[in-house]
């Protein structure tokens, strides 16, 4: 039937408003062709939780210039700490001497150091004070100062490292001697500074000494001088204690240990003596010859 009729011609129906077989097919397969989706560009999210971190490390995270002006008040901080400490640690060790006190590693062998660093800067400014004194500020004076300045340096750095050596044997006699009588014994720094603290009443002569020698009178000297030895004896006699003055049990008789320390520390004075008593000697020597040839 073409498109142009409006009637059947079989029963006369009005078919204008019919569909054509055509228009049904195209319908038809229309509907039956797939739908291609539409691509979706979806942008990344942030997780909210990693968002509100990363803004609370951007708000507690300091600046450099923050960070630049607290390392100097820590390092004070850190100062005044350690002093304060180190200071609590000798007012236990007068209070109790041979009472172990807890401790920093260096507190011992700096004490120490301390200690001959005062002894040896008062005799110096004790001897150039009393040059000082005796020649006068003439030109002749004044060589005659920078004569015996320059002696009593040399002299006084060879009085230095025999003091400090003296004191490194006998810390190593009464280190090896505590392992002989006990069988073993503690870390070596933590030997140092049970020795130190009981001897740390020594710091006050070591001062009191100091204090006389910078005065340098006479009076001074005559009290200076013999506590800067009363000193000496307690830091021997703190040896002796720590070596035999434990109550751990024993390997070996105390009194062998106690020997073995007295005997290093006197044949360890007589070498050391001997060598700086010849260097001495031979200073002298080159003093007085220079002396001489100065004159004449």
């Amino acid at each position: 039937m073409s498109p142009d009729v409006n009637f059947c011609t079989n029963c006369g129906a009005d078919i204008r408003n019919t569909p054509l077989d055509s228009e049904i097919q195209a319908q038809q397969t229309q509907a039956t062709m797939p739908v291609q989706p539409q691509a979706q560009v979806t942008q990344p999210t942030v997780p909210v939780t990693q968002t509100r971190r990363s803004q609370a490390t951007q708000m507690t995270q300091p600046t450099v210039a923050q960070q630049t002006m607290s390392q100097p008040q820590t390092q004070q901080s850190n100062i005044s700490e350690n002093a304060a400490n180190m200071w609590q640690w000798f007012v236990n060790s007068w209070k109790h001497p041979f009472e172990t006190q807890t401790a920093e590693r260096w507190y011992g062998w700096v004490t120490l150091l301390v200690e001959n660093v005062l002894l040896i800067l008062g005799l110096y400014i004790c001897v150039n004070k009393y040059a000082q004194n005796q020649f006068g500020n003439s030109d002749m004076g004044e060589a005659a100062q920078n004569v015996v300045s320059n002696f009593s340096t040399s002299l006084l750095f060879e009085l230095f490292l025999y003091l400090v050596l003296i004191a490194a044997a006998m810390i190593a006699a009464g280190y090896y001697a505590h392992k002989f009588v006990y069988g073993q014994t503690e870390n070596i720094f933590d030997f140092i500074n049970r020795i130190v603290s009981c001897s740390n009443l020594s710091a006050i002569l070591y001062v009191v000494s100091f204090v006389c020698l910078i005065i340098g009178s006479e009076d001074m000297l005559k009290l200076g001088l013999p506590l800067a030895g009363i000193a000496m004896v307690i830091f021997s006699l703190s040896v002796y204690a720590v070596v035999t003055g434990d109550s751990a049990p024993t390997v070996q008789d105390k009194f062998y240990g106690l020997l073995i320390v007295v005997v290093i520390q006197f044949l360890v004075m007589f070498i050391l003596s001997k060598i700086f008593g010849d260097a001495v000697y031979g200073q002298v020597q080159d003093l007085i010859h220079g002396s001489f040839n100065g004159m004449f």
